[in-house]
C-alpha cells in the first residue's frame, strides 16, 4: 500500500524535498552574513553601506524561506494527508471485502483504533518524518562542511567529538521505543473495544445493574493503558534530556577550544560566531535525529497492525471466471456437512434438500440445530466445499458472491437499522427512493400503521441501531427494508421473534399471497406459520430427521408433531 502510493505520488515529495534542500541551504548563508557584518564594524572604517547590504541580504533570503517554506509543507504535508485519505479508503474497502468470519473474531474497537490512532501515526512518520530525516541529513552535512571551509576544520572536529554519541543514543532508544508505543497502542485498542461495546450495549448494561462491574472492566483497561503510556513516557524522559546533554557539550567544546583560537586570532569574532550559529544548526540536526526515529518507530509499528488487516483474505474466494445468473430458479444442498473455519464442530450433517421457485420452505428445529447455517451459506456468507450447493444446478462457487445476494432478500435474526430517517432504512443504499414503494413494503410488513402515528412518519429518525424503536417495529422495518428490492428468495431467519404471534402470521400469509412467484425461506419457532409450506425441514443437532408437509409431519408423529403439539397447548393456556 506505501510503496504504491510512493511510486504513484513520487514527484510531490521529491518536490517538496528539493524545496526543502533550498531552504535549507539558504539558512546557512545567514550566519555567514552575520559573521561578516560584526567582522566589518570591528574594522578600521566601518560603513553603513555595508551593513545595509548584508541586512538586505538576510532580509530577502528570510523573505525567499518564508515562501519556499509554505511550498514544501504543501508538498510534503499535503501528500502525508493524501495517504492518509487514501489509505483510511482502501482500509474501508478491504473490510468491506472480509467475510464475516474475520468480524466474528474481530473487535470493532481495535479495528476502530487502526483507523484513528495508528493512521495518524503513519501520516507523521510520512510528514514529519520525512521532512526531519532530510532536514537532518542535509543540514548536517552541508552544515560541517560550511563550518569547516569558512572557519576551521580544526574547530570543527574538535567541537563536534560528542556529536556521534546523540546518533548511538538514537539508535539504542529507537528499538525500546517502538516496542513500547505498539503495546500502546495494543492497550488503546482494548479501551477502544470496550468503550465501542459498552455504549452500544448500554440498555443491557444498565437493565442488569452492571454499571459498576463495567466500570472496574473500564478502570483496569484504562490503567494498563495509563501503564504502557508512562512507559513510553519514562523512555522519552531519558531520551530527549540525554539529547539535549549532548548537544550542550558540543557548545562547551566550541568555547573551551574556539575562544583561545580567537585571542591567537587563528579564529575572527565574526568567524566565531558564525561558527557557533553553525553548531547550533548542526545540534539540531542531531537532536531531530532522536525524534525522528521516534515518529518513525512509531509510524512503522502502527504501519504493521494496519497491514494486519491488509493482509487478510476473504474467506469466502471469489471464482476467477463467475457464471453469471439473472433469477434463481432452483436451490440444491447435497450431503452437505459443514463446520465453521474457526470450530471443530460440525454443524450440519449430511444435509441433502432442494427448493423451486415459488416454494415456500419452513426450517425448524431445536436450539444451536444449524437451521441459520443454511441460509447463511446460502448467502455465500461463509466458504462451502465444492459439489454441496446448486443454484440453477450451478455450483455456487461459481458464481459471484455480488451476483448471488442480488437475488437474495436475507432477513437475519439481528434487526438492525442505521441511525437515520425510517424510509431511508426501508429503501436501503438506494439513491432515489420511491415513496409509494416504501409504504408498499411497510404495509406488507404490517408496520405502515405505526410509522403514520409517529410525529414526523417516515421520516423520523431512529436511534443508533434503531433503538427508539420496539424490538417488533425494529424487526418489521428489516422486512419492509428486504422487500423493497424486490428480489428472487425472500428468506426470513427468525426476524419476527419480537412480534406476537398473529401479527407473524398475517405477515407471513399476505407476503405468501402478495408474492406468489418468489421462492420463500422461513425461520421460526412459531410453527403454526409454516401450517400452508411447501416443504418443512426439521433439523436436530445438525442432521435433518424430517421432512415434508405440515400433514406429513403430523401423520410421522415425531419430533416436528410433538413441538407443534407443544405450542398449541401453551397457545390455550395462555388464551
Amino acid at each position: 500500500m506505501l510503496l504504491d502510493f510512493i511510486k504513484k505520488y513520487w514527484y510531490r515529495y521529491l518536490t517538496g524535498i528539493l524545496t526543502l534542500i533550498v531552504v535549507d541551504l539558504l539558512q546557512l548563508y545567514i550566519p555567514r552574513f552575520i559573521g561578516r557584518v560584526v567582522d566589518h564594524l570591528r574594522s578600521e572604517q566601518p560603513t553603513m553601506g555595508f551593513v545595509t547590504v548584508m541586512v538586505s541580504w538576510i532580509v530577502g533570503i528570510a523573505l525567499a524561506i518564508a515562501i519556499m517554506r509554505f511550498f514544501w509543507r504543501y508538498f510534503i504535508i499535503g501528500n502525508a494527508r493524501r495517504f492518509e485519505y487514501l489509505a483510511r479508503k482502501t482500509l474501508f474497502d478491504k473490510l468491506l471485502s472480509l467475510s464475516p468470519g474475520y468480524f466474528d473474531r474481530t473487535r470493532s474497537g481495535d479495528l476502530m483504533a487502526r483507523f484513528t490512532n495508528d493512521l495518524q501515526a503513519v501520516r507523521m512518520a510520512l510528514a514529519q518524518g520525512v521532512v526531519m530525516t532530510v532536514d537532518a541529513t542535509f543540514m548536517a552535512i552541508m552544515t560541517v562542511l560550511f563550518m569547516g571551509r569558512t572557519v576551521s576544520w580544526k574547530l570543527t572536529w574538535l567541537a563536534s567529538i560528542p556529536l556521534p554519541a546523540l546518533a548511538l543514543v538514537a539508535l539504542f532508544f529507537g528499538r525500546i521505543i517502538h516496542n513500547r508505543f505498539m503495546e500502546v497502542q495494543n492497550q488503546f485498542s482494548a479501551v477502544s473495544e470496550l468503550t465501542e461495546e459498552t455504549i452500544s450495549g448500554i440498555r443491557i448494561v444498565k437493565s442488569f445493574a452492571a454499571d459498576e462491574k463495567f466500570w472496574e472492566m473500564f478502570r483496569d483497561r484504562s490503567w494498563n493503558n495509563y501503564r504502557a503510556g508512562i512507559s513510553l513516557a519514562k523512555v522519552s524522559s531519558v531520551f530527549f534530556p540525554l539529547m539535549i546533554f549532548l548537544a550542550s557539550l558540543a557548545h562547551a567544546f566550541a568555547l573551551f577550544f574556539g575562544g583561545p583560537m580567537v585571542v591567537r586570532s587563528e579564529v575572527s569574532l565574526g568567524e566565531f560566531i558564525a561558527f557557533n550559529s553553525y553548531l547550533g544548526m548542526l545540534t539540531w540536526p542531531m537532536m531531530a535525529l532522536g525524534w525522528v526515529l521516534n515518529v518513525i518507530q512509531s509510524g512503522r509499528a502502527s504501519y504493521k497492525r494496519i497491514m494486519q488487516v491488509m493482509k487478510e483474505m476473504p474467506q469466502v474466494e471469489e471464482p476467477k471466471n463467475p457464471v453469471k445468473i439473472d433469477r434463481i430458479e432452483t436451490i440444491s444442498f447435497v450431503d452437505l456437512t459443514y463446520r465453521y473455519p474457526s470450530s471443530q464442530r460440525d454443524v450440519l450433517k449430511c444435509v441433502s434438500f432442494s427448493i423451486k421457485k415459488g416454494e415456500m420452505v419452513g426450517i425448524v428445529g431445536t436450539v444451536g440445530s444449524g437451521k441459520s447455517t443454511i441460509v447463511k451459506l446460502l448467502a455465500k456468507l461463509y466458504p462451502v466445499e465444492r459439489g454441496k450447493i446448486f443454484i440453477n444446478d450451478v455450483d455456487i462457487n461459481d458464481i459471484a458472491s455480488e451476483n448471488i445476494r442480488s437475488l437474495i432478500a436475507f432477513v437475519p435474526q439481528e434487526s438492525f437499522l442505521f441511525s437515520d430517517q425510517i424510509k431511508k432504512n426501508i429503501a436501503f443504499a438506494q439513491e432515489d427512493i420511491d415513496m409509494e414503494r416504501v409504504i408498499e413494503c411497510a404495509k406488507l410488513a404490517a408496520v405502515h400503521d405505526e410509522i403514520v402515528k409517529f410525529p414526523e412518519g417516515y421520516d423520523t429518525v431512529v436511534g443508533e441501531r434503531g433503538v427508539t424503536l420496539s424490538g417488533g417495529q425494529r424487526q418489521r422495518v428489516t422486512i419492509a427494508r428486504a422487500l423493497y428490492e424486490n428480489k428472487d428468495v425472500l428468506v426470513f431467519d427468525d426476524c419476527l421473534s419480537a412480534v406476537d404471534p398473529e401479527t407473524e402470521e398475517k405477515i407471513i400469509d399476505s407476503l405468501r399471497s402478495q408474492f406468489k412467484q418468489k421462492t420463500m425461506i422461513i425461520i421460526t419457532h412459531r410453527l403454526k406459520v409454516l401450517r400452508d409450506a411447501d416443504l418443512i425441514i426439521v433439523l436436530d443437532n445438525g442432521v435433518i430427521v424430517e421432512k415434508g408437509t405440515h400433514e406429513e409431519l403430523m401423520n410421522l408423529d415425531g419430533l416436528y408433531a410433538r413441538m407443534f403439539k407443544r405450542q398449541m397447548i401453551e397457545e390455550e393456556l395462555e388464551a
